[in-house]
């Protein structure tokens, strides 16, 4: 059988974008449609279609993501003395 629906971390890795971004874009209202069963999220096929369209024809064109919440921040270092 054919894939129906992505959960939300399927739906994450198949359009290469992180679940903060998908949070921001659900915040300016553009997110994909999502459904829920027993309680968890998903995507229907025909609803990601339709956002990868949306996207594609230049709905989020001004969307303006939120800044970082630690900029400049070097990124963490290991205890032995290297840094990652």
């Amino acid at each position: 059988m054919e894939r129906q629906a992505f959960t939300i971390p399927e739906f994450c890795a198949a359009y290469k974008i992180s679940r903060g971004r998908l949070h921001e874009l659900e915040q300016a209202g553009l997110a994909p449609k999502t459904y829920r069963i027993a309680s968890k999220p998903y995507v229907s096929l025909s609803a990601a279609q339709e956002w990868q369209a949306r996207m594609e024809s230049g709905a989020a064109e001004n969307f303006k993501p939120l800044p970082a919440k630690n900029p400049g921040h070097p990124g963490r270092t290991r205890t032995n003395g290297a840094t990652a």
